[in-house]
């Protein structure tokens, strides 16, 4: 998965900050399953559009809609650079065909 357009949204007072993604495919179960591989997840399947988290502790919350091509991101400031860096690996290791990463991340 590759990532099309990112906005900075804001820089939040608790010291986050957030930015929104623009990706190249839709978001799928599958890749909310991989995610879990990585952190936490939890999604609300019982919606009309099925909303999600993922949560790698200490690093970032995503948030998104199964369906959608934006993925919203609240990095904390403590690990913003490793942070970034780790998401789009993230990322970019998606491949739909297998659904796991061939590379183990922190």
């Amino acid at each position: 998965m590759q990532i099309l357009k990112t906005n900075m949204f804001k820089r939040c007072v608790d010291g986050t900050v957030l930015k929104e993604y623009l990706v190249d495919t839709e978001v799928t179960r599958e890749l909310v399953s991989y995610f879990g591989e990585f952190g936490t997840v939890k999604i609300l399947g019982n919606l009309k559009q099925p909303f999600f988290s993922f949560s790698k502790k200490d690093y970032f919350n995503v948030k998104g809609m199964v369906g959608d091509q934006v993925l919203y991101v609240r990095y904390r400031e403590e690990h913003r650079e490793e942070s970034f860096e780790l998401f789009t690996t993230i990322l970019e290791q998606w491949t739909p065909d297998t659904g796991t990463s061939p590379v183990l991340l922190p």
